[in-house]
C-alpha cells in the first residue's frame, strides 16, 4: 500500500506541476497574474485531498471492494463539499465566482480525479 501511495503521489505531484505552470502561464498572457485567483490553494487543497482519498480508498478496497464505487462517489462528493465550505468564500466577490476562480478549483479538481480514476481502475484490475 505504500508503495502504490508513493508512485501515486509522485504521479500527482509531477502532473499538476505541469498543470499548474501552464494554467499560471495563461493567466499571467491573459494580466490575471500567475498566482492570482487562489490558484496554488486551489492546487494544494486539491493535492492533499487526492492523496487522503486516494490511501482511503486502498484501505477500503482491503475491506469493502464491492462497495468501492460508492465510497469513491462519497470522496468526491465531500472534496466539492469541503471546497465549498473553505475555498470557496476566498474566491467569491460581489459579483459571483468568474471563469478563472472557476478554473482555479477545476482544473486541479479534473486532473487530480483524471488519475485518482485511472490509478484505481489499474488496483482493480490487478486483482
Amino acid at each position: 500500500m505504500i508503495k502504490q501511495t508513493l508512485r501515486f503521489s509522485v504521479t500527482l505531484v509531477l502532473i499538476l506541476t505541469v498543470a499548474f505552470s501552464i494554467q499560471g502561464y495563461i493567466q499571467h498572457r491573459l494580466d490575471i497574474g500567475f498566482f492570482e485567483k487562489h490558484l496554488l490553494l486551489c492546487y494544494v487543497f486539491n493535492f492533499i485531498l487526492t492523496i487522503l482519498f486516494y490511501i482511503t480508498l486502498l484501505i477500503f478496497k482491503e475491506k469493502k471492494s464491492n462497495q468501492l464505487g460508492f465510497i469513491f462517489l462519497f470522496s468526491s462528493m465531500t472534496k466539492f463539499l469541503l471546497f465549498f465550505i473553505f475555498i470557496k468564500p476566498f474566491l467569491t466577490t460581489s459579483n459571483g465566482i468568474n471563469i478563472a476562480e472557476f478554473l482555479a478549483f477545476f482544473v486541479p479538481y479534473g486532473v487530480s480525479l483524471f488519475l485518482e480514476v485511472n490509478s484505481l481502475i489499474r488496483l482493480m484490475n490487478q486483482d
